[in-house]
C-alpha cells in the first residue's frame, strides 16, 4: 500500500516534468551563461518525458546538472526517472544531492525512506522518515510509512503510535481515508483487537467499497472470530473486484477449511498457488490440511514452505512437524 501510493506521487510528478521551471540555486552572474546551457538540457529532458524516453531524459538532465552542480530541479527529476527506470540506487543518489542544497525538504526526505525501505535498508527507511517529520511534523504520508516500517520490524506500539497519528491528521483535514483506516486496522488485528480491527476496516470499506484489500482484510477478522461463513462473503467481494487477488484465495481455503469442506479449500489454496508459486504460507497451511490424514503429502508441503527462500515465521515448528511425521509413518 505504502508503495501503491508513492507510484502514483512518482506518476504525477512525472506528468508534470514539462512544467517544471528551471530553478537554479544560488545563480550568481558568473554563472548565467551555465546555467543557460543547462536550462537547454533541462527542457530537451523534460520533452523526452513527455514523450516516454526516459533514459534520454536522464542523459540530459546529467548533461544539465554536469553544466550546472546546483541545478535543483535537475537533480529532483532525475531522481523520478531513476525511480521510473528501476534504479533506485541511483535515485536516492540523486535526491541526496539534492537535499545537499535543499535540507528541508520533508517530501524528498520521505520518497527517500520508501527507497531505502524497499531496498531492505529499514535503518536508514526509519532516519529518513524521521527528517521528514523533523522538518514537518504534521506530514501524515510519513507517519503512515514509518508506521507501517515498524510494524514490519515488530514494534507495534510505535507502529500504532504512527498510524494513529496518521488517522487523526487525515480526519482534522476533513479526509475520510480508506488506507489509514486500513492500516491501523490491519495493525489491531495482528494485535488480536478484533472489535476495533472491525469498526476501522468498515471505515476503511464505507470510503470505498471496491477496494480489494479492504473487502480482504475485514474477511481476514470474521476468520478471525470463527465465522467462515461472513469472511467467504468478503474474500468473494475482494476477488469480484481482482480475480486474481492471491491473498483472497488464500483466506477462502482457511475459511472452507474451518467450514470443513475440504474440496473446497483445496480449491482455494491451489488457485492461490497458481497465481503464485512461491506463495510460502500457503504451502504450511496445506502441511497442515493434510498432517491429520495424509503425511506424504503434509510433508511435501511443509518441505516447498522450508525451501520457498523466502523470510518464513514457522521455520522451526515445520522442520518439528515434518521429523514428527516421519517418525509417525515408519512401520
Amino acid at each position: 500500500m505504502k508503495r501503491a501510493i508513492e507510484e502514483l506521487l512518482i506518476a504525477i510528478a512525472l506528468a508534470a516534468l514539462a512544467l517544471t521551471p528551471a530553478r537554479a540555486a544560488d545563480t550568481g552572474p558568473q554563472e548565467n551563461g551555465a546555467t543557460a546551457e543547462a536550462s537547454k538540457h533541462f527542457e530537451r529532458a523534460n520533452k523526452f518525458v513527455e514523450a516516454g524516453s526516459l533514459p534520454r531524459a536522464k542523459q540530459e538532465y546529467e548533461k544539465a546538472i554536469k553544466l550546472y552542480p546546483k541545478y535543483l530541479d535537475a537533480y529532483y527529476n532525475l531522481g523520478v526517472v531513476c525511480e521510473k527506470l528501476g534504479q533506485k540506487g541511483g535515485a536516492i543518489d540523486e535526491y541526496k544531492h539534492y537535499l545537499e542544497i535543499k535540507p528541508d525538504d520533508a517530501d524528498v526526505w520521505n520518497q527517500i525512506g520508501v527507497l531505502y525501505d524497499e531496498t531492505g535498508s529499514k535503518m536508514e527507511g526509519r532516519n529518513a522518515y524521521e527528517k521528514a517529520l523533523a522538518i514537518n511534523p504534521k506530514y501524515g504520508r510519513a507517519h503512515h510509512n514509518l508506521g507501517v516500517l515498524l510494524k514490519e520490524d515488530g514494534d507495534l506500539a510505535g507502529a500504532e503510535q504512527q498510524l494513529a497519528i496518521f488517522v487523526k491528521l487525515e480526519e482534522e483535514a476533513g479526509r475520510q481515508d480508506g488506507d489509514a483506516y486500513y492500516s491501523l486496522g490491519i495493525l489491531y488485528l495482528q494485535e488480536s483487537r478484533d472489535k476495533d480491527a472491525k469498526l476501522l476496516l468498515q471505515k476503511a470499506i464505507d470510503t470505498d467499497p471496491s477496494v480489494p484489500h479492504f473487502n480482504n482484510a475485514m474477511g481476514d477478522t470474521y476468520l478471525v472470530e470463527k465465522r467462515p461463513d461472513l469472511s467467504i462473503v468478503y474474500y468473494q467481494k475482494a476477488l469480484e473486484k481482482d480475480p486474481n487477488y492471491v491473498m483472497a484465495y488464500s483466506g477462502l481455503g482457511d475459511a472452507y477449511a474451518q467450514l470443513k469442506e475440504r474440496d473446497k479449500a483445496l480449491s482455494s489454496y491451489h488457485k492461490a498457488l497458481e497465481l503464485r508459486p512461491d506463495y510460502a504460507l500457503v504451502y504450511y497451511k496445506l502441511g497442515l490440511f493434510y498432517e491429520d490424514n495424509n503425511p506424504a503429502e503434509a510433508i511435501k508441503n511443509f518441505q516447498k514452505y522450508l525451501q520457498s527462500g523466502r523470510t518464513i515465521e514457522y521455520r522451526d515448528e515445520v522442520a518439528a512437524k515434518i521429523e514428527a511425521l516421519k517418525l509417525s509413518s515408519k512401520p
